[in-house]
């Protein structure tokens, strides 16, 4: 093997391998960007009790809050949305596009709105009506409910 023919081959080898090296590493930056889109797990079974008459937003059906519960929800405050009389939705104020915090409405005709990327979120039950600004974004992570009005109680299961 000649030393040009030998040099052009360690050049095509080195180049290679730099080459098999940069595509890995830019593949586990890409990777490493992307963000969990999955709610945070919840300990199944749990209960969590709250009383309803305590919070005035809640007194007639349509008003919403934003509650933090000790063990619920990571840590991070959920939605309590009353539907009628007898009927709640309770739903994480985590976006599922990029974990972003979600605002409460701005008036009784407004929905949730996320405060990073703006998807919109309904009021009733987290339901994605608008995408975020870039990406996409899924209904909110919804905990079962229910109220019991001789004690104005609502209790939420995981």
């Amino acid at each position: 093997m000649s030393s040009q023919s030998r040099r052009d081959f360690l050049l095509r080898a080195t180049a290679s391998v730099g080459l098999a090296l940069s595509a890995a590493t830019i593949a586990s930056l890409v990777s490493g960007c992307e963000q969990d889109e999955t709610a945070p797990e919840q300990p199944s079974g749990q209960t969590y009790t709250v009383d309803v008459s305590a919070i005035p937003e809640l007194a007639a059906a349509g008003g919403i809050t934003l509650q933090s519960i000790t063990g619920l929800n990571g840590g991070d405050a959920v939605f309590i949305s009353r539907l009628d009389q007898s009927t709640f939705a309770v739903f994480t104020s985590i976006c599922t596009h990029q974990g972003c915090g979600i605002d409460l409405p701005a008036d009784a005709q407004s929905n949730c709105v996320c405060a990073c990327h703006r998807a919109e979120f309904s009021r009733r039950d987290g339901t994605v009506l608008r995408q975020p600004t870039s990406g996409s974004a899924t209904n909110l992570q919804r905990y079962a409910a229910t109220f019991d009005a001789q004690t104005n109680i609502l209790t939420i299961r995981t």
